[in-house]
This record gives C-alpha cells, sequence and structure tokens, in this order.
C-alpha cells in the first residue's frame, strides 16, 4: 500500500510474535541469517527467551550475550568493547551474525541502579524509580537505545555493513516493541 503508514502497519505485540514473524518471513527456509540475542543477567528471562527461541524460531540461529541491564549495560564502555570483541570471534568462527536482538525487561535493577554498574551519566542521568509509569519506563529505555545503537553499528559496521538491530521491552505479560528507527 503506497500511503501505508507505520502506525497502518500491524507489528507484532510480544517477542514471541516477532520471532514468530521472522521465521515466517524468511525467504530461504533454514537459511536465515543468525541472530545475537543481547539479555540481562535477571533470572526471570533467560528461560523465557531460550524456549521461544526453540519452539517458535527453530530456523533462526542465534548466540547469546548477557550483561547487566541488557542495553544499558553495553553502554558501559567497558563492557560496550568485550560485546564488539565477541561479535567480531563469533564473525571468526563463522558465525554470520545479520541482526542484534536486545532484550530488555521491565523493573530492571540496573536501570535503577545505573551508576552502580557504571553507566555514564550521559546517558542516563539518573536511575528510575521502583514505581515508575509504563510509559516513562519504555521512554527511558528507548532514549537509551537512540544512543548505543548507532553507536554498534558504527563499530562493526567493519564487520556487518548491513547490521539490523530490534529491541524488545519484555514484561510478563504484553512485550513493548521499542522503536530504534530513529538511531
Amino acid at each position: 500500500m503506497a500511503n501505508e503508514t507505520m502506525a497502518d502497519v500491524e507489528r507484532p505485540t510480544t517477542f514471541e510474535e516477532y520471532v514468530a514473524a521472522e521465521q515466517a518471513s524468511d525467504p530461504k527456509k533454514g537459511k536465515k541469517g543468525m541472530w545475537l540475542l543481547l539479555g540481562c543477567i535477571d533470572y526471570r528471562y533467560p528461560r523465557r527467551t531460550v524456549d521461544a527461541m526453540h519452539r517458535i524460531g527453530p530456523n533462526i540461529p542465534y548466540d547469546q550475550f548477557i550483561l547487566a541491564g541488557a542495553s544499558l549495560g553495553a553502554c558501559v564502555p567497558a563492557w560496550q568493547a568485550v560485546l564488539v570483541q565477541h561479535v567480531q570471534a563469533a564473525l571468526k568462527l563463522q558465525h554470520q551474525i545479520e541482526q542484534i536482538v536486545i532484550l530488555d525487561h521491565r523493573d530492571c535493577g540496573a536501570y535503577q541502579h545505573p551508576r552502580e554498574i557504571g553507566v555514564p551519566e550521559t546517558i542516563l542521568k539518573e536511575g528510575l524509580p521502583r514505581d515508575v509509569l509504563p510509559s516513562v519506563e519504555k521512554a527511558c529505555h528507548e532514549s537509551v537505545l537512540v544512543q548505543l545503537v548507532p553507536v554498534l553499528k558504527d563499530l562493526l559496521r567493519g564487520d556487518i555493513p548491513n547490521l539490523k538491530v530490534s529491541a524488545w521491552l519484555l514484561t510478563r505479560d504484553q512485550d513493548d516493541p521499542l522503536d530504534v528507527r530513529s538511531a
């Protein structure tokens, strides 16, 4: 549709729906490029991620990288360098990474205490309160991503020229796709 806007496009509402849509859109069944899943250390989410990829996206090969705060942790300079080194190592080991999928989550301790993990104030001035409004929390995650995504793309441009980055804010009920288009 020529006059279609982003508001007209039905977007997946959960990480699981996103995986299913990506699996269904694969024109080369079984030959999809690899994903790097960047997740948080929070114990509540790794099982869900692995289960979704196993059940819904069995033809999507993926690696995982875990940092406290996921996207926020990737803004800590030393951790960011290690993330990039791991992506480069994976590529040397023939892992054909084409996409980084960032899996943030609500009520993240790193987002509540960014100084404790070494996040520069230029990325996140102060931590979120535990009783933050969902809309404020989502906007905060998107603000971090708007700063992070261009940096990752720039750092990895020589290795993955067409790197795609997507991000999700996981909850216990319905996930929020995070907007990285402006990044």
